[in-house]
């Protein structure tokens, strides 16, 4: 197929994903779906009592995500620091299958995997090389639990972040953010894969930009980016988590951010604030990788891109701002000082607003204009039991967060529930069903379900 007929069809790929487009009801990738929003548009009810407890596993920062074998039952699957793929039966927590993945040497799993529409998921693994090196390879296991293919990222290319999957047709393509080069000279590059059943065939990389490393006051320092990914990396491979959310504070680190993507008219939009020195917006057209636009940032850490249906893309900094922009021009359109580190990615939920949780306060924003919204003289801002760096869940009428206690508020966030027998490790997000039924991962690896509906 030439390249002229190629983006003709995927023109009206996209157009006929548009026309269909509405509500996700499959939380298959991290933070929901491929855009991140974290919404499920389904009534559910309070987390208060767990439907059962998984046996515990090694799991630090890692998320669940959901997805359905050939006969049309619920999957959850999680990775582990130990290099586990594992999938697990939602209706009773049995263990469906344990995958591992280390058999190159120790490896270690700590961002969330990604499920196709084919039922195959996708899975980050890292593993250390030497002299303080990281290597990243992306990995394809069926729903059998079949290793499929392998791919090492080049140029010493290292992410904790998540990959977003993305099926059209009988096409599965894969969007990685990775950070490649040497300790002096760390950039950051978009990836984007194809799925040939049987191996990985990349497709394009685009630079995010060239970071320009100084030793002069005010500019990003290589060895300063270096040493804060040894440290983030050091914290989330150990399991247990050295960290007691509920008496201790949360270092302020942050994972690499996980890509989001949306389809416009005629072609497939990919988000990305990384932790090195770029923010922006790219474009795929079904050939190759463009720039939408891009910015320049002074090393400012960054959590994850949500994208929303209003066109605004909204993230989060260590600097206590959360930001939003329009993806298709790069206009700042506010931004919110939230007072604290933001690392979670924010949540949309239906009409004029936004869930941002920062280090000790779950804040909900007026995405219009970037203001806290008030219920009269009273804020809508609720203290946290716990830090966290977990992103929020939302529903059609409840918001949950997993941090010192599964925490359920409503919108308004005036009616609260709790279950107090919960203690997460501050790292991992829950998901939710299309039924409305909602996963956490405990502070001692257990997984536990709540039944969505009241």
């Amino acid at each position: 197929m030439t390249g002229l007929l190629r983006k003709l069809f995927w023109i009206m790929t996209l157009a006929l994903m548009l026309g269909c487009s509405g509500a996700p009801t499959k939380w298959a990738q991290f933070h929901g779906d491929s855009s991140s929003q974290g919404f499920q548009l389904v009534d559910s009810g309070f987390a208060l009592s767990s439907a059962w407890i998984s046996k515990p596993y090694k799991i630090t920062s890692s998320s669940p995500v959901l997805g359905k074998d050939f006969e049309g039952s619920e999957i959850l699957y999680i990775g582990t620091t130990d290099a586990h793929l594992i999938a697990i039966e939602t209706s009773d927590g049995s263990e469906k299958w344990d995958r591992y993945l280390g058999s190159d040497g120790e490896a270690c799993i700590v961002s969330s995997p990604a499920v196709s529409d084919k039922r195959d998921v996708y899975v980050i693994t890292n593993r250390e090389i030497g002299d303080g090196r990281v290597r990243s390879t992306l990995r394809k296991v069926d729903e059998f639990s079949n290793r499929r293919w392998s791919y090492m990222f080049p140029d010493n290319g290292f992410t904790t972040g998540s990959p977003k999957v993305l099926t059209l047709g009988d096409q599965t393509l894969i969007f990685v953010y990775v950070s490649v080069g040497g300790p002096e000279d760390l950039q950051g590059e978009l990836f984007v894969l194809r799925d040939d059943e049987e191996m990985a065939t990349l497709l394009d990389r685009q630079a995010l930009g060239k970071c320009r490393y100084t030793s002069a006051s005010g500019g990003p320092k290589a060895e300063e980016l270096s040493g804060f990914l040894s440290a983030v990396w050091e914290m989330i491979k150990q399991f247990p988590i050295e960290i007691n959310v509920s008496t201790a504070p949360l270092p302020d680190m942050f994972v690499d951010p996980t890509a989001a993507l949306q389809a416009s008219e005629h072609s497939i939009r990919i988000a990305i604030a990384d932790n090195l020195c770029n923010i922006g917006v790219y474009e795929w057209d079904g050939v190759e990788l463009s720039v939408l636009w891009r910015e320049a940032h002074d090393s400012e850490k960054h959590s994850s891109i949500a994208l929303l249906p209003n066109g605004l893309m909204v993230f989060g900094t260590k600097a206590g701002k959360a930001f939003a922009y329009d993806a298709a021009t790069g206009v700042n359109m506010w931004v919110y000082d939230a007072g604290e580190p933001v690392f979670a990615t924010p949540a949309a939920a239906p009409g004029q607003f936004i869930f941002v949780v920062s280090k000790n306060h779950i804040q909900v924003i007026n995405t219009t204009d970037g203001t806290l919204i008030h219920d009269g003289l009273l804020p809508r801002k609720l203290k946290l039991l716990g830090q966290t760096y977990a992103s929020p869940a939302v529903t059609a009428n409840r918001v949950y967060l997993a941090t010192a206690e599964m925490l359920t508020v409503t919108h308004d966030l005036k009616a609260r529930g709790h279950d107090t027998n919960f203690q997460g490790n501050g790292m991992s997000s829950v998901a939710v069903s299309s039924s409305g039924d909602v996963y956490a991962v405990g502070i001692d690896g257990t997984i536990r379900k709540y039944q969505g509906t009241d």
